[in-house]
């Protein structure tokens, strides 16, 4: 796992979002000056930037003893977990899976689980990426999803954004395991996570409509958790200190 560190204090090992990496927490302003006492871990998942490609069958309980190690390297014996969109599921793994380890957890414009026994038809139906290639061009129902990441890395190379250059370099097995892991059964039970308020959920106000829906289903599943909706915050809101 590649990794980069910003700040001092309380450590927050934080995880991307589909198509993006590690550089996407490093904001214009210094971390000491937007969160104070907070220590930044950002890792490029597993196919993405500097990071190794999954190895086939690789999972989301595979990714959990992966950043265990990573926290072992680091003399880590407790820490906070931190998610961005496909990187939620990656974080609430961490938090189910290391109990005694994750003092806290945010899954932030996380994906929902879409083929959870309790997964709401109205969030199934929300999911552009299971809908068919003829009705939307984002369908994966009739293409190859290793194709449609092809283009969208190309794309995203011809831009040269910093965060979005970095993650493609290396392929896009790391955009492939996202889309089918999320759709898949996980891998773990976000119920059976115990941290009860230290669990947040945050969503903006003008988020993608399957994760709005998906949000308060994730607080529902999630015992004590806390919903947090960011009004006219959109799916990067994150970024923006001024919603911090």
């Amino acid at each position: 796992l590649a990794y980069h560190e910003e700040g001092s204090g309380v450590p927050v090992i934080a995880f991307h979002g589909m198509g993006s990496s590690r550089l996407t927490w490093l904001g214009e302003r210094p971390l000491k000056q937007v969160c104070p006492g907070v220590r930044i871990i950002a890792v490029d998942r597993p196919g993405y930037g500097g990071s190794s490609p999954p190895p086939f069958g690789y999972s989301y309980s595979a990714f959990v003893k992966d950043v265990a190690e990573l926290a072992d390297a680091l003399k880590l014996p407790r820490f906070c977990v931190a998610g961005h969109s496909s990187g939620g599921p990656y974080a609430l793994a961490v938090a189910a899976e290391l109990p005694a380890r994750v003092a806290a957890v945010a899954a932030v414009c996380s994906d929902a689980p879409y083929a959870h026994p309790e997964t709401p038809e109205e969030l199934r139906r929300a999911d552009s990426f299971s809908r068919s290639v003829a009705a939307t061009p984002e369908g994966m129902n009739g293409q190859d999803p290793k194709v449609f990441a092809e283009g969208m890395r190309d794309g995203a190379l011809r831009k040269g954004l910093p965060a979005k250059a970095h993650a493609w370099k290396s392929g896009v097995d790391g955009w492939v395991l996202d889309w089918m892991l999320e759709r898949l059964p996980w891998s773990f039970l976000p119920e059976r996570i115990t941290l009860g308020a230290k669990v947040t959920i945050w969503v903006g106000g003008e988020d993608f409509e399957a994760i709005k829906i998906g949000a308060p289903f994730l607080n529902r599943l999630i015992p004590g958790s806390k919903l947090t909706v960011v009004q006219g915050g959109d799916h990067g809101f994150k970024s923006k200190p001024e919603h911090l």
